[in-house]
């Protein structure tokens, strides 16, 4: 099977990796900036379809992936931080309350007529943490270009968290594996 991985991310290279050792990966370069009054769900589906469209023209034979995540906070679409400050920001409104992502994904072989959607939903319920948790953690982060300043594998991440509610546990990271998996398994 051909496969392509419409990302340049190095996280969701290493799950897909886990499951399909050949695979290529080309960055489809698009414009993620969310349309107005978009919501959370709908810029995931959009971005994930559009980054899998661009590559699949010009990869007719190959299955593209294309997926994208994005969290909603209290209604509001959260990016990348992208600074301390920032992610500090964030993690000040997170306590005692509940984060959600929604990863985007989207499977296409134009050669096929093959174009499949799904979306995985992720909850963290986060606890009403010390303010010596949240440093702790924020400190251990080397960057700050993880949505929404979340690494949940981080280790210092767990002392924030009550519950993470999802089906794939890797579609917090951006990738649904299991949905992924599911669908490639009849070709």
């Amino acid at each position: 099977m051909k496969l392509i991985l419409a990302s340049s991310s190095i996280y969701r290279q290493e799950i897909l990796r886990k499951h399909y050792s050949d695979f290529k990966c080309i960055s489809p370069d698009i414009d993620e900036t969310p349309h107005i009054d978009e919501k959370a769900i709908s810029l995931a589906e959009r971005l994930s379809s559009t980054k899998a469209k661009k590559i699949a023209k010009d990869f007719p034979d190959h299955f593209v992936i294309g997926s994208d995540q994005v969290a909603s906070f209290e209604e509001r679409i959260l990016g990348k931080p992208g600074s301390y400050d920032k992610a500090l920001s964030n993690f000040k409104l997170f306590k005692g309350k509940s984060l959600h992502f929604f990863a985007g994904v989207s499977i296409r072989n134009e050669s096929l007529g093959i174009n499949k959607n799904g979306l995985e939903t992720t909850e963290i319920r986060f606890k009403n943490y010390t303010d010596e948790d949240m440093i702790n953690y924020l400190d251990s982060l080397d960057t700050f270009n993880t949505t929404a300043g979340v690494k949940s594998e981080s280790v210092l991440f767990s002392p924030l968290v009550d519950q993470i509610i999802s089906n794939d546990k890797y579609a917090i990271i951006g990738l649904p594996i299991n949905w992924i998996v599911d669908q490639l398994s009849e070709f």
